[in-house]
């Protein structure tokens, strides 16, 4: 089984078609079975092939740590990618805020692991054709340069785009409402592929220009240990902490 875990607007889509690609690469049978998981893990006993997860959040972290064969980690900056999940999922500052959170420090506590690999969003991996390289070494296997070469162009940007703009079309294509965004989106069900993952640019840095000071400055008091452990300098001081103190009473403000 291989297990992709990202944080939300981490190329973890991408990722999970990649290794999709890799694992049908490498079974015996040519096939794998993809699988979203949301709540609880679901019985892989009658997977076809190599069973391919992806999951946001560490909830069956044990359990998958376990029988992962691989772990592909993917992070990015949580200011781009709040930003993104804002622009594109159309979620509010704080729903985001919580969701990048969660995502991050689930992928934290796996980045240790013995079969993990980690790819940071600001490398630019899905631009690096050995990324492929990469994902299958990590499984004991190595694939030829024109194999890499074949599953990097299955996944660059124009083919993608394409993809999604025929996903109504496709027999594996579902739509459900969001409450939280108040929209109806639009998927496929195999790739994990979603209407909103059309015309993005992939912009490092543009949470400069496009959040607030207080949402910065709110992301980063959240997050900043997070952030400093994997290379992110906040740009703003820590929060000042004071302790009022009369008597027995202590309050921080």
């Amino acid at each position: 089984m291989f297990w992709c875990l990202g944080m939300y607007s981490s190329a973890s889509t991408w990722i999970y078609n990649v290794v999709q690609e890799v694992a049908r690469t490498l079974s015996p049978t040519g096939t794998v079975t993809p699988i979203f998981v949301y709540g609880s893990l679901p019985d892989l006993s009658e997977a076809t092939g190599y069973p391919v997860v992806k999951t946001h959040a560490g909830g069956n972290a044990d359990e998958l740590g376990q029988l992962a064969k691989a772990i592909i980690i993917t992070i990015r900056d949580p200011r781009d990618a709040i930003v993104s999940l804002m622009t594109h999922n159309r979620l509010p500052f704080e729903f985001a805020l919580n969701v990048t959170e969660a995502s991050a420090w689930a992928c934290a506590r796996l980045v240790g692991h013995e079969r993990s690999i980690l790819f940071r969003y600001e490398d630019r991996f899905f631009d690096d054709p050995r990324t492929v390289a990469s994902i299958a070494a990590l499984c004991s296997h190595a694939l030829s340069r024109a194999e890499c070469e074949r599953i990097f162009a299955l996944f660059r940007r124009e083919t993608v785009e394409a993809f999604i703009a025929s996903i109504e079309t496709l027999p594996t294509s579902g739509t459900q409402f969001d409450d939280v965004a108040g929209q109806w989106d639009t998927y496929d069900e195999v790739t994990g592929w979603h209407k909103h993952h059309a015309g993005r640019k992939g912009e490092i840095g543009r949470w400069q220009h496009e959040l607030l000071s207080v949402q910065a400055q709110a992301i980063e008091d959240r997050m900043r240990q997070w952030m400093m452990r994997f290379g992110y300098h906040p740009s703003t001081p820590p929060k000042t902490r004071y302790v009022l103190k009369v008597g027995s009473f202590k309050a921080d403000i």
